[in-house]
């Protein structure tokens, strides 16, 4: 029971850190993976953004107002109908006032990029609104996928850890069970360690003859004999 206890006293702290470990190497990979594809995102929502920018600053440049812009809201309707990301977009002019909007212009993360005319005079900007909820799915099945995994590997590494500290214990044990059955001149243990029985019958063998050497010289100072010489004369 005693070396139970010390199997688990040993193993509990090496599985917590594994399973501290893995824990969070999932939450960093499932933050990366969520930088990611914002990134993506963001990067495929301004092309589509530069594009509309450059279909309106044609008339533009043309000298032609913004709301006199006749294909303004049928692009703007053409990509929201195309991408299921985007929300609603709008076309504003110098002062902020929607010109033309299509969709859901309240809801959602927005991007912006302005409109000038050809002589750099700010003439409104292109407002677009898109949703995270596909992303957000992505993110959710990632994370559950990756959650099981990093539970089962953590299964497996405290069941190898306990088996490896438990054979490691036996190891400890049948050698201390062998140093002691050969010093106390026991019957060795089942599946004895010869090494360990050698070692410990050599320092026995080394410890007897030290004691049996203190022995004699304990005796030789307790019986010094004659002191005088074999004449009777004092030496």
């Amino acid at each position: 029971m005693a070396m139970s206890r010390l199997s688990v006293t040993i193993s509990a702290p090496i599985i917590l850190i594994g399973a501290l470990a893995l824990g969070l190497n999932a939450y960093l990979s499932v933050g990366k993976l969520d930088r990611t594809l914002s990134e993506l995102e963001q990067s495929r929502l301004h092309l589509i953004l530069d594009d509309l920018r450059d279909s309106l600053e044609t008339g533009l440049d043309l000298g032609l107002p913004l709301k006199g812009l006749g294909n303004a809201q049928a692009a703007i309707d053409r990509e929201a109908r195309q991408d299921g990301a985007i929300v609603g977009i709008r076309v504003l002019d110098a002062q902020g006032a929607p010109v033309f909007s299509t969709g859901d212009s309240a809801h959602g993360l927005a991007l912006r990029a302005p409109l000038s005319s050809n002589l750099g005079v700010a003439m409104g900007a292109i407002e677009l609104r898109y949703a995270r909820q596909a992303q957000d799915l992505s993110i959710a099945a990632y994370a559950s996928q990756l959650t099981r995994a990093a539970a089962w590997i953590a299964a497996a590494g405290a069941l190898l850890a306990l088996a490896a500290i438990r054979l490691w214990m036996r190891r400890i044990t049948r050698t201390m069970d062998s140093i002691a059955s050969t010093l106390d001149h026991r019957p060795p243990p089942p599946h004895p360690d010869t090494e360990a029985a050698a070692l410990a019958g050599r320092a026995r063998e080394r410890a007897d003859a030290a004691l049996r050497e203190l022995e004699q010289a304990r005796r030789a100072l307790g019986n010094p004999g004659d002191a005088r010489g074999p004449a009777g004369e004092r030496t």
